[in-house]
């Protein structure tokens, strides 16, 4: 076979002469591999560490340009950030309307020559305040609820005399410092106290419970009101006469005869009269008889929309007047600054124990609009009370320029208060006790570098 004859061949002497020089090659070919092996194993890793520290030392500037353009960029990532939530803000519903509204009372600024503020502000008072009410009264269903709210009423009402007097005797001392009492220290204290514990959330607090809330808590506000306006209008002339100085309110209150007596319900009716023929009390009451017949505003065709324009000509209007009145100068500014941060402070802590007593598992609607209604301004009917008991009774014991300038400046200070309240909503609410404090510190600060 072939097989046999390879073989056969291979075992001739020429044959193992070639077999064995094959073997000496094999064995010369694998002592040059070992070898060889032996000194790339000592060779190569040098190289290779060696072209890694070069490769390294070329990228280290790399890697530097790299770090920069990634801190770079993360700065620039957090600046974009910044920049979109501060445009998101700016964008929100609430801080547009705030800067709509700051145009407004800019315009009214810049009008103070033109513009007539006492006209203004019986517009406001007589007609467009008026048309609110009914709007907002006339969406409630008639409930349980109106009896809360009216209590709730009475409660702020107590709230904000406690404040007023609290805040009288806090900022003004009745002694010189000699123990001696200090007549007109204690005029300033009574005029104080009166004045800041009466409320105008008319034009304070109803267009931004309105817009920031809802209407149907604007229709809440009015009716909590009402406790308010029978102390202004009806009890506070009494009031008055009981706490003034002087031999006129002395006779005023402590005669008793026959004619005294006549005069007294002569007047009480008088007093009854003006309550219900107010234009406050006159919306308030057509308000609810329309939400007792179930039939708000809007669907009294022609008179509905009559209303639903001075309803929304309100707002302008009010922030109008507030630039026309936004002064700061007069006799006592810090005073009646520090007598405001005070009674703000005293009033912020009380309606925080209120909530928490009465509202603590309410929604943040309601929340807000009760502590929106404890912002309202000092009230400009019971400036014009202590006036006319001064001027046509004769009342001694009151300062009339220091109420005046209490209501002036009492309006700024709570429509700023309650546009900070209307953005931060339940933060605001939820930090009504440290803002109660920090009202009272800010105000002792004042007082003790003034």
């Amino acid at each position: 076979s072939i097989e046999t004859i390879s073989i056969g061949t291979l075992d001739t002497p020429g044959t193992q002469k070639t077999k064995m020089a094959c073997y000496t090659l094999k064995t010369l070919l694998f002592l040059l591999l070992w070898i060889s092996s032996s000194w790339c194993s000592a060779f190569v890793p040098h190289c290779h560490n060696q072209q890694y520290r070069n490769v390294s030392r070329r990228l280290k500037p790399v890697s530097r340009s790299v770090a920069h353009v990634e801190k770079k960029s993360t700065a620039t990532t957090t600046r974009r950030d910044a920049s979109y939530v501060v445009q998101t803000a700016f964008q929100t519903t609430g801080v547009q309307k705030v800067l709509e509204l700051g145009v407004v009372a800019w315009i009214g600024m810049a009008l103070r020559d033109k513009l007539d503020a006492k006209a203004i502000t019986a517009l406001l008072l007589n007609a467009l305040v008026p048309a609110v009410i009914v709007s907002s009264l006339s969406t409630l269903t008639l409930s349980a609820e109106m009896g809360l709210v009216l209590l709730s009423g009475v409660a702020l009402t107590l709230i904000q005399l406690a404040s007023g007097e609290l805040a009288a005797r806090f900022v003004v001392a009745l002694d010189n410092g000699n123990g001696e009492k200090n007549e007109e220290t204690s005029i300033i204290q009574r005029t104080a106290a009166i004045q800041l514990g009466t409320m105008a959330p008319a034009l304070s607090v109803f267009s931004f419970t309105r817009e920031f809330v809802g209407a149907s808590y604007a229709g809440f506000a009015a009716l909590a009101d009402v406790p308010t306006k029978l102390y202004t209008l009806l009890l506070i002339p009494y009031y008055l006469r009981f706490r003034g100085a002087g031999s006129d309110a002395a006779v005023s209150i402590g005669d008793n005869d026959t004619e005294s007596t006549k005069n007294g319900l002569v007047a009480i009716a008088q007093h009854l009269a003006k309550l219900f023929s107010d234009p406050f009390n006159l919306a308030i009451s057509s308000g609810l008889v329309l939400a007792s017949l179930g039939r708000p505003v809007s669907s009294l065709g022609f008179a509905g929309k009559a209303v639903g324009g001075l309803v929304q000509a309100q707002t302008a209007i009010l922030f109008l007047l507030i630039g026309l009145k936004l002064k700061f100068g007069g006799d006592r500014p810090k005073l009646c600054l520090r007598l405001l941060l005070a009674r703000h402070g005293f009033c912020s802590l009380a309606v925080s124990a209120f909530l928490g007593l009465f509202l603590g598992a309410a929604d943040s609607a309601p929340r807000l609009a009760a502590v929106l209604s404890s912002h309202a301004a000092c009230s400009i009917i019971a400036f014009g009370q202590i006036s006319k008991v001064v001027t046509e009774g004769g009342v001694k014991g009151y300062d009339t320029d220091l109420a005046f300038d209490l209501v002036a400046l009492s309006f700024p200070f709570t429509v700023m208060l309650n546009t900070v309240a209307c953005l931060a909503g339940s933060t605001y609410v939820n930090m009504l006790p440290v803002i109660g404090g920090a009202f009272l510190a800010l105000s002792a600060i004042i007082g003790k570098f003034s």
